[in-house]
């Protein structure tokens, strides 16, 4: 698997930073610390900064809910309310709205909170019609990098496994409902096994749905990694790897992964469902399937793996994965996502932060940076719309449109 989006050309001058996807202006209502922010932005990468508390992050957590999923800090829906509004007798909802330009045309896409009695929930609409949050994934994709990803990869293998299938819903939308559904059913299927007279009609249903859910999300993450271990072998062919950031491989160990490269799908779905079927009466039975499988990341150069790297290269890990990630969108399914890289150059030496913004300045769709400082984005290599948000929230009333310039 390649983790290195592009050949660098170290004489790359000056250019204009045009982008075939980009936000064109984003608006949020009642958002985190954001009672109202409208930013209207140039076809361009993108850097926030400001001091700190001043809202940098949440303006890319809100882009990163325009696709499926929690977003970037996996928080409740109704944590993203302001403050404010939670003691007062105003209507109680947030929103996020942006106009997207694609190779396709352009959107106006927006989500927010729907309150339906006692229930909350998340709804998107996509030009002021409904619509599931899974198909925001056709309009555009979404990829990050925070401070607390590599901490969360760390914490758990079931945080790697999410981050492994966050990738893999970028190739293919309906992933996240299957793992959704997937989760739903197991529970399901435990508040029947605690029943004194289990229903095992039900229960046979329930069982046939998440073998058949089992074989899919894991089909589909294997089908991710090919996907990347091709782009490696490419770009090693035709000599476009880079010594900037390290070539990382990723394995998924599993009984049924293994069982799948041996058998037809069907036969490994009959497995699953007699193994269902036998930890019905013994409760420490362990069955196997996409909720158990083992995720190695590690450096193809020295085989070291993710978890007994030093901070810095784990960092470096996690860039080339995304970088990489984004390369394989764009050139296999014309899908380049918008780069959500928060906090991310602060501890880069000089090195490792040009290669990166080579690889961002030519990426295919916009990128948005957060920094305490604008002194570090000096020598970005192309034109990069700079944003004071403090300034613009206190003296612009929070809204800002380019013809102010760089502020």
């Amino acid at each position: 698997m390649n983790n290195n989006i592009l050949s660098f050309k170290e004489n790359i001058c000056k250019i204009k930073d045009l982008k075939s996807f980009y936000i064109k202006k984003i608006s949020l209502k009642n958002f985190r610390n954001h009672k109202s922010l409208n930013l209207n932005l140039k076809n361009s990468s993108i850097l926030i900064y400001g001091g700190n508390g001043s809202g940098k992050t949440n303006i890319l957590e809100a882009i990163s809910l325009l696709n499926q999923g929690k977003g970037l800090r996996k928080a409740n829906i109704e944590n993203f309310l302001n403050q404010e509004k939670i003691h007062s007798n105003e209507n109680k909802t947030w929103g996020v709205n942006v106009d997207f330009v694609g190779p396709n045309g352009q959107f106006n896409i927006g989500t927010g909170l729907k309150k339906n009695g006692l229930n909350k929930s998340r709804i998107a609409k996509v030009n002021s019609d409904y619509t599931p949050l899974s198909s925001l994934g056709e309009i555009l994709n979404i990829s990050w990098i925070t401070p607390q990803l590599c901490i969360l990869i760390l914490s758990s293998m079931s945080e790697k496994r999410r981050f492994i299938d966050r990738l893999t819903m970028s190739i293919d939308s309906s992933h996240l409902n299957r793992v959704y559904k997937y989760n739903k059913l197991f529970r399901q299927r435990n508040k029947i096994l605690m029943q004194p007279n289990s229903d095992k009609t039900w229960l046979d249903t329930i069982e046939t749905q998440i073998s058949e859910l089992s074989i899919s999300i894991i089909a589909r993450r294997l089908d991710l990694l090919e996907e990347l271990e091709n782009l490696y072998n490419f770009e090693l062919k035709n000599n476009h790897l880079t010594e900037h950031f390290p070539s990382v491989g990723i394995i998924i160990n599993g009984k049924i992964e293994k069982l799948l490269q041996e058998k037809p799908a069907i036969e490994v779905e009959d497995y699953i469902k007699s193994e269902l079927k036998k930890s019905r009466s013994d409760y420490e039975l362990s069955v196997s399937g996409p909720n158990n499988s083992i995720i190695e990341i590690f450096n193809r150069i020295d085989n070291k793996n993710f978890d007994t790297s030093s901070t810095g290269e784990q960092k470096l890990i996690l860039i080339s994965i995304i970088l990489s990630h984004a390369r394989l969108l764009n050139d296999k399914f014309d899908m380049a996502p918008i780069l959500l890289l928060d906090d991310i150059i602060e501890h880069l030496d000089n090195k490792h932060r040009t290669a990166l913004f080579l690889e961002v300045s030519k990426h295919k769709a916009q990128s948005w940076f957060t920094s305490t400082s604008m002194d570090a984005f000096s020598e970005y290599p192309s034109f990069i719309e700079k944003i004071n948000l403090q300034e613009i929230k206190e003296n612009f009333d929070g809204n800002y449109h380019y013809r102010y310039g760089d502020i």
